[in-house]
């Protein structure tokens, strides 16, 4: 039985989610850069059917790329947003079997639910969500589901050691959404959301974090956490601003 997402998910009403799919390239600076660096980094056997595995893959858009880009892979979507799903399951349509939906959140035993070991496993401005000791936990069930071999992609919402830099980039963010808003690319029923978010990360800057809040860690954190879990050759695919693409491979 797959669990239920919380009722106060800020991706649980279909308004949000819409808007969202419909913007994300505007919401989100660099959400296109991000998928093409993860796309340029993976490689799947074209000898063998390989699963991917997209945790909290939301709407679909990247496991859209992936199925399209390798032909014979199956792709897993793990997210807890039943609204995300409905969208997902609308573009992963063509792809009929290929594509498999699992509600569940990150924090709960999606594995259970794989036919087979994973090729890759990738995750775009998810993780974040998580709090420290989830994502370790989260780290492990990633490696332990992958195939030997296999590889993690993780691109995601980092932060700077220094709390003045992390301020700046944030109000970075602000600026480049309110613009994109004032353009006319962000539709209006997306601003709860924003503000809710702007409450959060910017007015009570510096308040204690908890899970499902924004709860950016530095890339060394979370490499420490990689290698804890035992990824190895762990690297920065690709960073710029409050974003980064960090890889780690399951050693054969």
């Amino acid at each position: 039985m797959m669990r239920n997402a919380a009722p106060e998910y800020r991706w649980n009403t279909s308004l949000a989610a819409e808007a969202f799919d419909a913007a994300a390239e505007y919401i989100h600076p660099f959400y296109l850069e991000i998928q093409d660096q993860i796309l340029a980094q993976l490689q799947l056997p074209s000898e063998v059917r390989a699963v991917v595995v997209d945790l909290g893959g939301g709407s679909g858009r990247l496991i859209e790329r992936i199925l399209t880009r390798f032909p014979s892979a199956r792709a897993i979507l793990v997210d807890q947003s039943e609204p995300f799903l409905a969208l997902a399951e609308r573009r992963l349509q063509p792809f009929g079997s290929r594509a498999t939906l699992i509600k569940r959140r990150l924090q709960d035993d999606w594995a259970a639910d794989m036919p087979d070991a994973a090729q890759a496993i990738v995750s775009m401005s998810a993780i974040h969500h998580l709090d420290p000791a989830e994502k370790r936990a989260l780290f492990q069930r990633c490696y332990n589901a992958l195939a030997t071999g296999g590889v993690f992609l993780n691109g995601d919402e980092i932060r700077p050691e220094s709390d003045a830099e992390y301020r700046d980039q944030l109000e970075w963010w602000v600026a480049d959404k309110n613009s994109a808003t004032e353009r006319g690319l962000i539709p209006a029923s997306f601003a709860p959301v924003f503000e809710a978010w702007y409450d959060r990360n910017v007015r009570r800057f510096g308040e204690p974090k908890h899970s499902g809040d924004d709860c950016h860690e530095t890339i060394a954190a979370q490499s420490a956490y990689l290698r804890g879990a035992g990824f190895a050759e762990i690297k920065i695919a690709w960073q710029t601003k409050l974003w980064a693409v960090l890889e780690g491979s399951k050693p054969r």
